[in-house]
């Protein structure tokens, strides 16, 4: 098989990521990188070099930083409590398992709004604090889809070029 041919197969194989970044919980880096890995060890690093592999898992860890700290950053700067982000994210599981993926931003939002009334008993600044977590998660979103898409065209660009 020729090298183009490869790149337009792991291409159309790295596609379905690109909306697996909008689900939360779902491996869409991890999926990349994985499809990134096969295409490397097939061909045996010549297109896709160690070097060009390395900024793409780069990339990969930015996801993971942004994945594990937008929610918690717009909270806390909304004002929540540590212990009203993991209600948070207790309540963002149990919204997916019950209605996903919306049920999601509704968990995320409900447990944090819930765990502020009950320390604060306010509701402006609960609503603050889950509001902060909510707008924290879309924008992890929407920089999750950034890196994908950044990722995709990457990959096309190292393996072609």
């Amino acid at each position: 098989m020729t090298n183009v041919a490869l790149v337009i197969l792991f291409s159309i194989l790295l596609l379905p990521a690109l909306p697996m970044v909008f689900i939360p919980f779902l491996p869409a880096f991890w999926y990349l990188l994985a499809i990134a890995a096969l295409f490397g060890a097939i061909d045996g690093f010549v297109h896709l070099t160690v070097s060009n592999f390395l900024v793409l898992v780069a990339l990969f860890l930015a996801s993971l930083a942004v994945d594990w700290s937008a929610g918690l950053l717009g909270a806390k700067v909304g004002g929540a409590a540590w212990r009203s982000l993991l209600f948070g994210a207790i309540g963002a599981a149990i919204g997916l398992a019950l209605l996903p993926p919306l049920g999601t931003f509704a968990g995320l939002f409900l447990g944090v709004l819930v765990s502020e009334l009950a320390r604060q008993r306010e509701a402006p600044r609960a609503l603050r604090a889950a509001g902060g977590a909510l707008l924290g998660s879309m924008t992890g979103i929407a920089l999750n889809a950034l890196l994908a898409v950044a990722f995709v065209a990457l990959f096309v660009l190292y393996a072609l070029f």
